[in-house]
């Protein structure tokens, strides 16, 4: 099982501040292993970041995005309580998801 998601979510005010660490090998598919061998394309493809069951923002991602990418996003109009959810699809039909749930910093 892959590592789990990892989420921060604050809010100061009506101001939300979120961290979501996706653990995720972000393979190129450009890179060879020790043996010369070519390492399969293996990445994100989609993030999409939903606020109380409401997508807010969704990003598309590629080779370029380096392993285990970390992303912080500002969110206004939350408050200490709200719901948070993050999924992901990657380029071989696999997906992570997790949820958390906004606290006051």
């Amino acid at each position: 099982m892959p590592d789990p998601i990892k989420i921060r979510a604050t809010v100061k005010g009506s101001d939300g501040e979120v961290r979501v660490l996706l653990p995720h090998p972000m393979e190129s598919g450009l890179r060879h292993d020790a043996s010369g061998h070519a390492m399969p394309a293996h990445y994100i493809t989609s993030v999409i970041l939903s606020l109380n069951g409401r997508p807010v923002i969704e990003g598309g991602l590629g080779t370029a995005v380096s392993a285990n990418p970390l992303f912080a996003f500002q969110l206004t109009g939350v408050k200490a309580g709200d719901k948070l959810a993050v999924a992901w699809l990657d380029n071989k039909g696999q997906r992570g998801s997790a949820e958390s749930t906004f606290t006051a910093a």
